[in-house]
């Protein structure tokens, strides 16, 4: 299982990584040890702030241990810095939120046309009624 550490500082390094989560990686007496089998800092660049954020991806078997480091290490403090730890999903389009989040607003639409019906609702009708009032005005005046 990968896991993810948001946020980390932007000095750290794999030997920190691996120290910061080694402790929680031994099991007790009933519980398995794991193992960390690669380590990759990430560099993001973000649009909106043009801020560099740092992310590290963890690598642990068993997943059984994985899921403990996630719930031992996650908002605990690394080089002085609060970081969040969580596990890593792929985005894949069968998992993707804002696809599945589509079919479902397409399911509850229970809107079949237009609300505005009568003659206000077209622009061709707006524009034939501003031509006879026109008309009438222009009579008026006369």
């Amino acid at each position: 299982m990968i896991i993810i550490l948001k946020n980390i500082p932007a000095n750290t390094e794999d030997e920190q990584i691996e120290d910061f989560i080694q402790p929680a990686l031994k099991g007790c007496f009933l519980s398995k040890n794991g193992y960390i089998e690669d380590i990759l800092i990430l560099a993001l660049n973000d649009r909106k702030t043009h801020r560099v954020e740092y992310y590290g991806l963890v690598r642990i078997t068993p997943d059984s241990v994985a899921k403990r480091v996630i719930k031992k290490l996650n908002r605990k403090k690394i080089s002085g810095k609060h970081i969040n730890v969580s596990d890593y999903r792929i985005r894949h389009w069968q998992n993707d939120p804002r696809i599945n989040r589509a079919k479902i607003d397409k399911l509850l639409d229970k809107r079949r046309g237009e609300r505005r019906r009568g003659p206000w609702g077209d622009k061709e009708d707006i524009r034939q009624q501003e031509l006879r009032s026109e008309k009438i005005l222009g009579n008026l005046a006369e």
